[in-house]
């Protein structure tokens, strides 16, 4: 059929508003001339294939190019910085990736699989918790010095358990604490395999708080105050004991006691305690410092050898052993004439030394003179004593200060006052003097002052007697 013969089955409209027009391709006829009309056709549409072959390409090789950035991407997201005091794991599908000890991220690039595949769990190695309220009054606010609470503190408002917080200690009084705890993840696999990393101030706070409770309960109250580092150190054991049970890789660095305190209501008496405590141990040390300086001045730097021999000597005394004091207050006498003994014993040794030898020398020269005399006197003794005591007059009548009246024998019946020389009277006070200053220089040289056969007694303490040689003693307890 061809386009121009109508339709005769068609019906037409009596008064159409539009003419319509239509066409029909023929090629029924030319397919019998054979296919050049279709390679014709093809011919024809080949230009769009080609065009629409080379879009297709195109958009092919944007797509390819597309997925293969997505690609790219999503894998370069495994890429992950850790930064330096951060540590963590490596997890593949939520599983711990790695072989031991190489699972544990280290500061630096990782490569590693993208999320949801693979993931890093990280958090901070070192951390810090502040306990602050556990063991401390809850009225008193933050910008309240201690001192003032101490001040405003009243003995009818007393401690609440359930809205204040203190420790027992172990003579039963109440403390106030106040903490700080540092922290470090020492394993993070033992970590997040035991707990969330959100929970662990969590559970450090808890293990802190008993640890507190368990050491304080080891002081005295005023142990807890006074002993400076003791405590804090007890109670980062325990925590550290607890959290090696747990096995939660969690490693406790160090615990610091911010504030300690007694109650408030008796701060104010206990302080004073306290104050009192402090000047006694001032004075106590004053007074070892001054003992010390004492016993180094009397026998020098090994004054402690010879105490211990006289703590011997006093207990021989004591026990009555004669033979043994008196052996022992020799050897005293040999450990204070050695060279390494100081002090004022050395000193007065040495002054007795010295007064020996001369009392030696005096006593020689004396007994000279009297071997010298002995064949005189026993030739005529009389005319020697009296010879000597002549001699004695003599020198007693010629000194400065002696004074000489001769009055006739009948004026024996009368009593009569005579007025001495001024310069006689001078001459006396002088003599005095000098021999005052010598019997000063005397002590104070350290010379003998004591008779033979003297006793030197100690209230409370065992009595004894010296020898002049120093060689035996006696003494009863």
């Amino acid at each position: 059929m061809s386009m121009s013969d109508p339709d005769p089955d068609a019906t037409v409209p009596a008064h159409p508003k539009r003419a319509g027009k239509s066409a029909q391709l023929d090629v029924g006829s030319r397919q019998s001339a054979g296919g050049s009309d279709r390679a014709e056709m093809r011919e024809a549409m080949d230009p769009a294939n080609q065009s629409l072959g080379e879009a297709l390409r195109l958009s092919y090789r944007l797509l390819q190019i597309a997925i293969a950035g997505l690609v790219i991407t999503f894998l370069l997201s495994g890429f992950q910085s850790i930064p330096e005091g951060v540590t963590g794991i490596r997890t593949i599908f939520g599983r711990i990736a790695g072989d031991s000890a190489s699972e544990i991220i280290t500061p630096g690039l990782h490569p590693f699989w993208p999320y949801p595949i693979g993931e890093f769990t990280t958090l901070q190695q070192r951390q810090n918790l502040d306990i602050r309220d556990a063991f401390w009054p809850a009225p008193l606010q933050k910008d309240v010095t201690i001192e003032m609470a101490t001040d405003s503190a009243d003995t009818s408002n007393p401690i609440q358990p359930m809205r204040d917080g203190s420790v027992i200690t172990a003579d039963g009084d109440l403390a106030h604490l106040q903490l700080a705890v540092d922290y470090t993840i020492a394993d993070p696999v033992a970590m997040l395999s035991q707990i969330s990393p959100d929970k662990s101030d969590a559970l450090v706070r808890s293990l802190l708080e008993r640890a507190v409770v368990q050491t304080v309960a080891r002081y005295s109250l005023a142990d807890l105050l006074e002993q400076r580092d003791a405590p804090a150190q007890e109670i980062r054991q325990h925590m550290q004991a607890s959290l090696d049970r747990l096995r939660c890789g969690i490693s406790v660095t160090g615990v610091v006691l911010l504030e300690r305190t007694a109650p408030f209501a008796v701060r104010g008496a206990l302080r004073r305690v306290q104050t009192a405590r402090e000047e006694m141990k001032t004075a106590l040390e004053r007074a070892r410092q001054e003992a010390n300086a004492k016993l180094v001045g009397a026998a020098g730097p090994k004054y402690g050898e010879v105490l211990a021999l006289i703590q011997q000597y006093e207990q021989l005394l004591t026990s009555g052993d004669h033979a043994g004091s008196d052996e022992m207050l020799a050897q005293i006498g040999r450990r204070l004439e050695q060279p390494d003994i100081g002090g004022e014993a050395s000193f007065i040794i040495s002054r007795a030394k010295s007064y020996q030898s001369s009392l030696k020398a005096a006593l020689a020269k004396e007994a000279r003179r009297l071997t010298s005399l002995a064949a005189s006197y026993h030739e005529n003794p009389r005319q020697l004593v009296q010879q000597l005591w002549l001699e004695a007059v003599r020198q007693a009548m010629t000194q400065g200060e002696v004074e000489v009246f001769a009055v006739p024998n009948e004026l024996a019946r009368y009593a009569i006052h005579v007025k001495s020389s001024p310069s006689v009277m001078q001459a006396r006070r002088d003599a005095e003097i000098a021999r005052k200053k010598l019997e000063a220089q005397m002590i104070g040289a350290g010379l003998p002052s004591f008779q033979l056969g003297g006793r030197h007694i100690l209230i409370g303490r065992p009595g004894r007697r010296l020898e002049k040689s120093g060689d035996k003693g006696f003494g009863q307890p």
